[in-house]
């Protein structure tokens, strides 16, 4: 109800004035209003309340607004201590930096319990990073976390196929757009992507570092195309080109113009090789394989039998041998080789070199 005055009629006897029965039922109303409300409020009627939203001193009661609830969050200075905030749920804010932050711009939501343990989520205030961390009740803080979300690690679809758009641009830059956060998207005919394949995933990543800088891997959904390249969104950059990555599928018969039926020459692509000086093997991807041993010195009727560094699919093509005179000719020595080793024999013992050459193929 509304305060109910009580009038005291006209000095110095009172003429007037309420009666002392209308005077005493306007107390008795306004008091039994106040031993309700004293009533609904508990111990808090007797308390002081706080003087801030800073105010944390124990014993007083919370007023709206209170530790950043419902109103502002408690700004903190650059040289305030994200480890030393008060130890009671909040809302703080870092808005020109600070210690111990993820970011230097961050608004910190803070649960705190009694056993010392602190929970904090930082959201960045100028873009969509969030970080979570927690404090121990030994006193130990873990790490800074960043949240994958949508905005910092996107997956979806790319923005059609206007140029320009998330996946990079086809010409020098002119401009320094807001390209792709860090994620995984995919493309479909973009104009900026990989000349010869219209379906495509891309795994992009802003270097934290230094935002301006990107990695792509472009990865072929209907074939066997796989492609990287690296480039600056800042003006003036040169445009970015794709490289392929060669390996023993078809990136290599893409790459070499293989006919439509992607079949490989048996001598595309040198994939792989193996070895030292005396004993090495070359793999094309076509399959072609070459293996070579060299060895000095051999005692007559005396079978040298050598495994080859790599082995082959079947039966070599072709094994032979030279031999370099450095003692003096032979024309009695003979070799053969299969699958996994060969055969070296010769009529007489001789200090010669000689090198063994195996050619077949490592897979049909």
């Amino acid at each position: 109800m509304a305060r109910q005055e009580i009038n005291i009629g006209t000095a110095p006897t009172g003429v007037g004035g309420d009666t002392p029965r209308s005077a005493s039922i306007k107390i008795n109303a306004m008091t039994q209003e106040l031993f309700a409300r004293q009533a609904q409020l508990g111990t808090a009627a007797t308390l002081d309340a706080v003087t801030g939203s800073d105010d944390f001193t124990p014993g007083r009661v919370s007023l709206m607004g209170h530790a950043g609830w419902g109103s502002s969050p408690i700004s903190k200075a650059p040289t305030d201590d994200a480890n030393e905030l008060p130890r009671v749920s909040g809302l703080f804010q870092f808005g020109n930096g600070g210690i111990n932050l993820p970011n230097p711009f961050v608004q910190i939501l803070q649960i705190a319990n009694s056993g010392g343990y602190v929970w904090q989520t930082a959201k960045a205030m100028l873009d969509e990073s969030v970080y979570t961390r927690g404090r121990r009740g030994d006193g130990a803080w873990s790490p800074w976390r960043a949240d994958i979300n949508s905005s910092v690690f996107a997956l979806g679809t790319g923005q059609g196929t206007v140029p320009g758009e998330l996946i990079g641009l086809s010409a020098a830059q002119t401009a320094s757009p807001n390209k792709a956060n860090t994620g995984l998207y995919s493309y479909y005919l973009h104009p900026d992507g990989v000349p010869g394949f219209g379906a495509i995933s891309v795994l992009s990543q802003a270097w934290g570092h230094d935002p301006q800088w990107r990695a792509q891997l472009s990865m072929a959904v209907s074939g066997d195309g796989l492609h990287f390249r690296q480039f600056s969104v800042n003006p003036g950059s040169p445009a970015p080109n794709w490289r392929s990555v060669l390996h023993n599928g078809n990136a290599i018969s893409g790459v070499l113009n293989a006919g439509p039926s992607g079949a490989l020459p048996i001598n595309s692509g040198l994939i792989e090789r193996g070895g030292a000086l005396d004993n090495w093997y070359f793999r094309f991807a076509g399959g072609l394989q070459i293996c070579q041993q060299r060895f000095t010195g051999y005692t007559a009727g005396a079978t040298r039998n050598v495994a080859w560094l790599a082995a082959f699919a079947d039966t070599p093509v072709a094994v032979f041998h030279n031999i370099y005179p450095s003692v003096s000719w032979d024309s009695t020595a003979r070799c053969y080789g299969n699958v996994g080793s060969y055969f070296f024999t010769s009529d007489v013992t001789l200090n010669n070199i000689v090198t063994v050459t195996a050619i077949g193929r490592w897979h049909a």
